[in-house]
């Protein structure tokens, strides 16, 4: 306050005088605390400032400026006040201290002052009454039952969000409760049927700033259950066949079930379709025995149906379980019958039309009456008279998708009764095809430098026969060379003996077999081109065509060549030396007159100073003459200082 005085006296006293603005916040605060759940516009401080040049108007900013925060005038003081925007977003985690440097001008003088906001981390959430258990009795107990309300709090008066997981012997499952966001727990479904009598809910909470509590637990344990009795899986399954004129009364299923609450005590019901059914058929409602009536007899011929359900229910007076049984009516007449109930035969694969035989069937028929035969399977065709079994298609065993045995119902009838039985027909297979090679013919290059054992190419023959029939052989019949060749049991054609390398650039050809166990077979050519390599090791060269000069053959008719082009050359430029001197001898006599003998190097020409065979110099110049002045003859080479001697 003195201070201040002193300042007002100083600019009583010297009023044209510049002084240093002061910023002074309210109650000489500098630090602020506010929660990171502040929402709202909110001023902070406000601010006082002295020092401010006569004449001028301040202005206060932050310096720098903030996203959260501003400095502006309080309407209501006319003070430059610091404010929390509205929402700020503040969040603790992020930034949990804010130095806010407020800078104040005058325009002529300036000053900064810093005022500190500390972030207040918004707290969890409380649980007040958990761990906790509770009870549900399952007869007072439906959808929507209230099964506990949990009570949670929030120092920030935060929306809080519950979350629920159920475990059942500490295994996470599937449990009828839900929980909303006020905490109350309530029951999805009644406990009908339910087998489980304690439950373990884990419970979370948590507010908006995603701060939570938990998991606490409820264990709820459910008493009064009931478990459902439940009728045998076999009912639907097992079809009962009754017989026309079964006795009144007769038993036609017995109903099983299983029920863990020992003491129930359960009752048994059948609805029956059709309707009518009901005058045929019954259930005992405490034993679940179905029968026969006791009082209407089953006529087959009379009753509008030869097949019905039962829908069966078995309950315990609290929960209950249905399922259907199916019952059959069978007709009974004096038919004629079979013998037997299985009859064989067998036979090849084979066309239409081709007879498997007649199996003895040793029909009888009680009234004596004629019968005809039939067979229900479109394989083969009957004789209605004789019973003679005959295939009604082409029916090829060679085919995979083909059976080995066909099983048919061949029936036999008066005209009025039925009687059925099993035929079981055996076809195998035989053999009715030969091999095939796949191609026409073959061919394939090989190499002279081919070792023995090495695989040249592959042959391919199929035979359309299965089984031991359909297995192929191989073998190399004839050819000039099939000596040379051999084949396994896959095809592989192979280097048996080595071929010579003066057949590179020829094809040679071999006959192969193919054939099957009983010796059917086919044919096939197989050309191999016999190529060289560039190099013998079967290692490190890969097989190509030859260069010119990479055969032997052109190789030497080349040479033989060469060496007749080379002594026609020696024999033209012989001539022509001859040619040379002889022009320069005779341009160079003097009258004709030449030496008696001359000796001519072959590496030397003639020169002017030319000398006679005893050194001594010619006399005269020399001077042409006519070709018929002398005669020039010419001896042999000198073999010993290779020097050719001419005589005059």
């Amino acid at each position: 306050m003195n201070g201040h005085m002193f300042l007002l006296f100083l600019l009583l006293l010297f009023p044209s005088t510049v002084f240093a603005l002061i910023i002074n916040f309210s109650g000489g605060i500098i630090t602020k605390l506010i929660s990171e759940d502040a929402t709202d516009e909110t001023q902070l401080t406000l601010m006082t400032l002295s020092g401010v040049t006569a004449g001028q108007t301040p202005t206060c900013d932050l310096n720098p400026s903030q996203t959260e925060f501003w400095v502006k005038l309080d309407p209501s003081t006319a003070k430059y006040g610091v404010y929390l925007k509205a929402m700020p977003n503040l969040d603790f985690n992020t930034k949990s201290t804010y130095s806010l440097v407020v800078e104040c001008t005058d325009g002529v003088s300036t000053t900064q002052e810093t005022f500190t906001v500390n972030i207040d981390k918004n707290k969890s959430p409380t649980i007040s009454n958990l761990h906790n258990y509770t009870t549900l009795e399952t007869s007072t107990t439906s959808t929507g039952t209230l099964v506990f309300t949990a009570i949670a709090t929030d120092p920030e008066n935060d929306q809080l969000t519950f979350t629920m997981d159920c475990y059942v012997l500490s295994i996470i499952a599937t449990c009828p409760y839900e929980i909303f966001d006020s905490g109350e727990i309530v029951t999805t479904s009644g406990f009908l049927g339910y087998s489980v009598g304690s439950y373990d809910l884990r419970i979370t909470v948590a507010d908006s700033h995603n701060n939570q509590i938990g998991p606490r637990s409820l264990t709820v344990t459910v008493t009064g259950l009931n478990t459902a009795p439940v009728i045998d899986n076999n009912i639907q399954s097992y079809v009962p066949v009754v017989l026309e004129n079964s006795a009144l009364g007769s038993s036609v299923y017995q109903v099983t079930i299983t029920d863990p609450d020992v003491g129930d005590v359960h009752t048994y019901s059948a609805t029956f379709t059709p309707s009518t059914a009901s005058n045929y058929f019954s259930i005992d409602s405490s034993t679940g025995l179905v029968s026969t009536s006791t009082t209407t007899n089953i006529d087959y011929d009379t009753m509008s149906f030869s097949s019905c359900t039962a829908e069966v229910t078995v309950s315990d007076g609290s929960a209950s379980d249905t399922k259907t049984l199916t019952i059959n009516i069978a007709n009974v007449f004096e038919a004629p019958s079979f013998a037997k109930t299985i009859y064989t035969l067998s036979g090849p694969e084979a066309a239409a039309g081709t007879s498997f035989g007649t199996p003895k069937y040793d029909v009888t028929d009680p009234d004596g009456d004629s019968v005809t035969y039939g067979v229900d399977c479109p394989t083969f065709n009957i004789n209605p008279t004789t019973g003679e079994v005959t295939l009604s298609i082409n029916y090829d065993r060679d085919d995979t998708s083909v059976a080995s045995s066909v099983t048919c119902g061949v029936t036999v009838t008066d005209g009025t009764m039925t009687s059925t039985a099993v035929l079981e027909v055996l076809i195998y297979t035989i053999n009715d095809n030969s091999p095939q090679f796949t191609q026409n013919s073959y061919e394939f290059h090989i190499s002279p430098y081919d070792t023995i054992g090495t695989i040249l190419g592959t042959v391919t023959a199929t035979d359309a026969d299965i089984g031991s029939h359909g297995v192929v052989s191989y073998n190399v019949r004839s050819g000039s060379f099939s000596g040379n060749f051999g084949i396994d049991t896959s095809g592989n054609l192979y280097l048996k003996t080595a071929v010579n390398d003066t057949i590179a650039g020829t094809t040679v050809s071999v006959l192969l077999r193919a054939y099957d166990e009983d010796g059917k077979r086919d044919h096939v050519n197989v050309d191999f081109v016999i190529q060289a390599t560039t190099t013998t090791s079967i290692t490190t060269t890969t097989d190509r065509n030859l260069t010119f000069f990479e055969s032997s053959a052109n190789v030497a008719w080349f040479s033989a060549l060469m060496i007749i082009l080379l002594g026609l050359g020696i024999f033209l430029a012989i001539e022509a030396y001859r040619s040379h001197i002889f022009f320069k001898i005779c341009s160079s006599c003097n009258e004709c007159k030449l030496p008696k003998r001359r000796k001519f190097d072959l590496h030397n020409d003639l020169d002017d100073s030319d000398e006679y065979e005893d050194r001594t110099p010619s006399p005269n110049p020399i001077t042409p003459v006519s070709s018929t002045s002398a005669d020039l003859g010419w001896s042999a080479w000198n073999n010993t200082d290779k020097t050719q001697n001419f005589s005059l």
